[in-house]
Parts: C-alpha cells; sequence; structure tokens
C-alpha cells in the first residue's frame, strides 16, 4: 500500500497525520536496520530464495492483519512485520536478479528492472485507489495478502537443486 491510501486508512481507524507519518517511519527505518542484520548472513545461505519466501509470508500475515486491525497499536505491530517482510525478502531477490544478469549490459538490465518497478507501482497505486474507492480497504488488504502467498506457493512448487 502507498502513503496517501494508506494515511487515509489510518485516518480511518482514528489516526491523524502524524500518526500515518510515524507508521511509515517506523516501517522504513526498522526495513533499514533488520535489512543491514539479515543481509550479514543472506550470503551464507544455499537457497536465498527462501528468504523471498520468509518476505512473503510475513507480508501476507501482515496484509491480512490490517484486514483486522482496529487501533493504532496494531498497527505499529504489522508495520513491524512488513518490515521483517521487506527484510527478508528484498535484498535476496536483488541477490538472485543480480545473478542472473548479464555481463556488460549491468546499467540497461537494472535499469528495465527500475523503469519496470516504477511502472508497476504506479499501475498497483491506481488500481488500489479504484479498489479502495469501490469495495473499501477491507478487500485491498485480501487481495494484498493473497498476492503475497500466491508468491510464497509459486517458489514453494519450484523445483530446487539438491546441490
Amino acid at each position: 500500500m502507498f502513503p496517501p491510501i494508506f494515511a487515509l486508512f489510518v485516518e480511518e481507524i482514528g489516526g491523524n497525520v502524524f500518526s500515518a507519518g510515524s507508521l511509515w517511519a517506523v516501517f522504513s527505518v526498522v526495513t533499514g536496520i533488520l535489512t543491514l542484520i539479515i543481509t550479514r548472513y543472506g550470503d551464507k545461505m544455499k537457497e536465498t530464495e527462501y528468504l523471498i519466501m520468509a518476505g512473503y509470508l510475513f507480508r501476507a500475515v501482515a496484509w491480512m492483519g490490517y484486514f483486522f486491525s482496529h487501533s493504532l497499536w496494531q498497527l505499529y505491530i504489522l508495520q513491524l512485520l512488513l518490515a521483517m517482510g521487506e527484510s527478508l525478502g528484498a535484498p535476496a531477490f536483488n541477490a538472485i536478479y543480480s545473478q542472473h544478469l548479464d555481463k556488460g549490459r549491468y546499467v540497461r538490465e537494472w535499469g528495465i528492472s527500475n523503469s519496470f518497478n516504477s511502472i508497476i507501482i504506479g499501475v498497483a497505486a491506481l488500481l488500489g485507489g479504484i479498489i479502495v474507492f469501490q469495495f473499501g480497504f477491507r478487500t485491498l488488504f485480501i487481495i494484498m495478502s493473497s498476492l503475497s502467498i500466491i508468491s510464497l506457493i509459486f517458489l514453494l512448487t519450484r523445483p530446487r537443486k539438491l546441490l
């Protein structure tokens, strides 16, 4: 979910602009700190996909938690879970992506990746706004949680190398 839409949800459950800002700050700062801690161990793992899977699991639980949340203190806990999911998944995904870059085409391939990320974020923000406008926040949370679970299942069912 994106800050403007998130701010509306925070307001809906009794928060204010400060609450929305502090919740976003908690997510960002905790993500940064946890990423530094987790990445110290990530390169030692044989299958970094497990970190991505764990990230999807934490995100799915957090988004489903938003479905049931009714107070600000619950949102702070959920922001911590989302931060854990981001900290586990994002560096591992970037590592796997980096392993598949073509030699001498790093700027182009990372540029394409960043371009698609920006486009997807824009489309997701638009769709999120439409979903919330038409069906409410609870529907958005179910969809976000479902997408995380689908991604997790996809990775779980993917064949793996034994060595």
